[in-house]
């Protein structure tokens, strides 16, 4: 079972504050005109690396070894057109890693296969941008969300038969979110979610051994695709 630090909680927390107070400030004029502007929605599901974040190839010098992980986020959306808005999510997304195994060639370990083992990849971030809204009927809508952020990122700590081989490290990056989401009116102020949606971001990771000495620079290309459920209220 897949359980998440209280540091990773407080980040998250953070991060879903701050987005709830921006949608309270936005809300007050939906509020004055009695007229429902404002959704929000939290919602959570499978998420797919895509391309070289989920390849497990180690000839490939970009390979992310990720296998399929989750997605837990929130979503907030404000109306000032019919079928235009601004949206806004927090988000926090974790893979684990597939093990390592490759033949080592020093001295008299040559041709000894090494079993190197990963722990995860985690993610956590805010994006925000433009939205379109249409609706199709029967309290039925759709939104399309083209939104830019940034998030926090960690590589997977790499060990070796338990020991730290090369510790994990966390840094910031610019990322890029797109998708479409679908609300199904439930009554008055609720409704069903669903979403899919892509993200993409490549951070840069100055990487340690064990005893803090530094190693190759390396990036990142993480490429995933979301797809989540849950419900929302308007207001």
């Amino acid at each position: 079972m897949v359980t998440l630090k209280n540091s990773d909680m407080k980040k998250l927390l953070l991060l879903t504050l701050v987005l709830l107070v921006s949608g309270a400030m936005l809300a007050q004029g939906s509020k004055q005109t009695g007229i429902m502007k404002s959704t929000l929605a939290f919602h959570a599901g499978p998420s797919f690396p895509m391309g070289d974040f989920k390849d497990n190839n180690i000839d490939n010098e970009e390979a992310g070894f990720a296998k399929t992980g989750f997605t837990i986020d929130l979503n907030y959306g404000y109306q000032f057109h019919k079928n235009a808005g601004i949206g806004a999510a927090v988000f926090f997304n974790q893979y684990n890693a597939t093990d390592e195994t490759f033949d080592f060639t020093v001295g008299e370990r040559n041709g000894e296969l090494i079993n190197l083992s990963m722990d995860n990849w985690k993610l956590y971030g805010i994006t925000a941008g433009p939205m379109l809204t249409f609706d199709l009927g029967k309290n039925i809508m759709t939104d399309l969300r083209l939104m830019g952020g940034v998030a926090n990122a960690k590589t997977p700590k790499i060990s070796y038969e338990g020991e730290t081989m090369v510790k994990a490290e966390w840094n910031f990056a610019p990322v890029l979110q797109g998708g479409l989401d679908l609300r199904i009116g439930t009554g008055k102020n609720m409704f069903i979610f669903t979403n899919v949606d892509y993200m993409y971001m490549k951070p840069e990771f100055q990487l340690e051994d064990n005893e803090g000495y530094e190693l190759d620079k390396v990036k990142q290309k993480i490429s995933v695709l979301n797809l989540t459920g849950g419900i929302g209220i308007k207001f």
